[in-house]
């Protein structure tokens, strides 16, 4: 500093506005709003902490400045451009605001971590819970299986089973009764067995019956039960030749399932039978003249 240097023009400008500015009365906490800079300044003049009055701080700003460069007065006044306590509450406002977000996120990491766990611990109660339903659903689905075959065995024993209790049977088709109080064993020996001479003495009835109500033009048939199967066996190898001018017929006492495997094979049977090959159906199958299972179509 150069003591003693005579205030120019500019100086006295920047003077008067710097001691305008200073000691202007201030709306904030302080009665007078001093740069806290150069307080230090005007307390060390001799009058301890207190403030000088507006003439004493007017003599003492005027000698401050005039021991101030150009360079470093221009310094000073941008550096007052904006007051201190602005900048220092923008600059908490910033920090608390900055805290409050880093709090706020580490919250919700926290949030998020717990929401995640459960999410996993959940989403491992699910996965655990479909696998054991997926293993009963797997144990289940063999033991239909095993109840299928089962089931299939069941009935094809069962079908088996009744087509033992029928294997002395035939069926009379086409042959009208007389009366609704007919007997049907005097009917049959009278109609039937007459045309097989060869065992027409030696045939015992056991059972006869006409089964349904039947139609007009298509009498019920009448079911004979015999009571020696080759004597059943004798009355169907003889029938086509005995009957041929009949018009009735006799047919085997089929169950439903044999019925059915029969009547789904028949045109082709028919068709074969045309072209030379003789099948017969008998024990629930198609079979060749060595009583072989005809397949018509792949073999199972």
């Amino acid at each position: 500093m150069v003591k003693g240097r005579p205030l120019g023009s500019k100086n006295k400008s920047k003077l008067d506005h710097t001691t305008q500015t200073r000691l202007r009365p201030s709306t904030r906490s302080h009665g007078t709003d001093l740069d806290p800079r150069d307080s230090g300044r005007a307390t060390h003049s001799g009058e301890g902490d207190s403030l000088e009055s507006p003439s004493g701080a007017s003599s003492t700003l005027t000698q401050l400045v005039a021991g101030l460069s150009d360079s470093e007065l221009d310094s000073r006044m941008a550096s007052n451009a904006e007051p201190a306590s602005w900048r220092d509450a923008f600059d908490a406002f910033k920090t608390s605001l900055c805290k409050e977000l880093e709090k706020g996120l580490e919250t919700l990491e926290k949030d998020l971590g717990a929401a995640i766990e459960q999410l996993d611990v959940r989403v491992s109660s699910v996965e655990t819970k479909q696998e054991e339903h997926s293993n009963g659903l797997r144990r289940a689905a063999a033991e239909i299986n095993i109840f299928r075959s089962e089931v299939a065995f069941c009935r094809e024993e069962v079908n088996r089973l009744e087509r033992q209790t029928r294997r002395c049977n035939f069926r009379v088709v086409g042959l009208a009764g007389k009366s609704p109080e007919e007997d049907c064993a005097s009917l049959v020996r009278s109609q039937i067995l007459s045309k097989f001479p060869s065992i027409t003495n030696v045939v015992e009835i056991e059972k006869c019956y006409r089964e349904g109500r039947g139609q007009p033009n298509k009498p019920a048939h009448i079911v004979v039960r015999v009571a020696s199967h080759e004597h059943k066996v004798d009355i169907m190898k003889q029938r086509r030749n005995a009957l041929k001018d009949c018009p009735f017929f006799i047919v085997d006492d089929l169950t439903k399932r044999d019925l059915a495997e029969k009547r789904r094979w028949a045109s082709q049977a028919k068709s074969l039978w045309d072209s030379g090959v003789k099948l017969r159906f008998y024990s629930g199958r198609w079979r060749g003249s060595l009583g072989e299972i005809y397949y018509f179509g792949p073999n199972p």
